[in-house]
């Protein structure tokens, strides 16, 4: 695994176009998979999975220069690959060790594997930018990011039932905050595994390059616009994930009923989506209001 050093300055709106291409396109990509999975033949996702694992490696081996660890590569199969398996061995809807449902432990895992590349990919990525977020940093907003994907995947169930409308994808009024409960926690207990693994590397090898050091007090002013304005929406859309956690608990424990329907956390979340991402879009637009004022000043 080699440490990435900071990209020139030549060919840098290029590359940026060329990465948001790269993003929207897998992005989408992944959607595709992830829309249909439990009900496609297995043969067909593994295709599926394996192409867009190739797409991500090239990219990044020969368009970034990021060779992307052997690890990394197996956790995004692997957080398939334990959907793909309990739907062929039929563990889905029974109970898996302690939980309740094998549906629990595929979340746990599943979006587990999925944070070690975003951590990954987070920590790469600012350092090919220039920056080195400080652990602490890097942990919560890899948490965001991935949480947030996990968020995304509970609004494809929606879809799912919307648009194709035959197949059920949520069979409880719980089932989308309970999936994002345990979501939640596997998110948590990989990233501290993936930052602890990256503090040991670190410390054995040293600092190789310079670096500008990002911390929560400078968070805010040393990196550029576009990538505060994606780590606003992932924040502020993992907040609303969690409200939707905590009606769940809350109408568990309490009786108060929050949620009747098996569709409504998922309804919410996708508007509470559009609403972490309209803020982030109104961020950018006052930062870039206030950078013009200073300038006429």
């Amino acid at each position: 695994m080699h440490d990435v050093a900071a990209a020139p300055t030549s060919n840098r709106t290029f590359g940026q176009i060329e990465f948001y291409a790269f993003c929207v396109i897998s992005f989408a990509g992944k959607s595709m998979l992830l829309i249909r999975l439990p009900y496609r033949e297995w043969p067909v996702n593994t295709f599926y999975t394996c192409s867009l694992l190739l797409f991500f490696y090239l990219y990044f081996r020969f368009r970034q220069k990021l060779a992307a660890p052997a690890f990394v590569i197996f956790s995004l199969a692997a957080a398939v690959a334990v959907d793909i398996l309990g739907n062929k061995l039929g563990l889905y809807g029974n109970p898996f060790g302690p939980l309740r449902d094998y549906d629990e432990f595929a979340h746990f895992a599943g979006s587990g594997f999925s944070a070690i590349a975003a951590f990954w990919l987070l920590r790469a990525g600012t350092r090919r930018m220039g920056f080195q977020l400080s652990r602490g940093v890097l942990a919560f907003l890899s948490t965001n990011v991935a949480f947030t994907y996990c968020g995304w995947y509970e609004i494809l169930e929606l879809w799912d039932e919307l648009f194709y409308g035959d197949f059920v994808r949520i069979h409880t009024w719980d089932d989308t905050a309970n999936d994002l409960f345990y979501d939640f926690l596997g998110v948590i207990v990989f990233i501290a595994a993936a930052a602890l693994f990256f503090a040991l590397t670190e410390r054995s090898r040293g600092k190789t390059c310079a670096l500008i050091a990002v911390r929560l007090k400078n968070l805010f002013s040393a990196l550029p616009g576009d990538a505060l304005a994606f780590f606003v929406a992932t924040t502020m859309f993992g907040l609303c994930s969690w409200f939707e956690i905590f009606r769940m608990f809350d109408q568990r424990w309490s009786g108060r009923i929050h949620l009747v329907g098996n569709r409504d956390s998922a309804t919410y979340l996708q508007y509470e989506l559009a609403g972490s991402i309209a803020l982030a879009l109104g961020y950018v637009v006052a930062r870039k209001l206030a950078g013009r004022r200073v300038l006429s000043t």
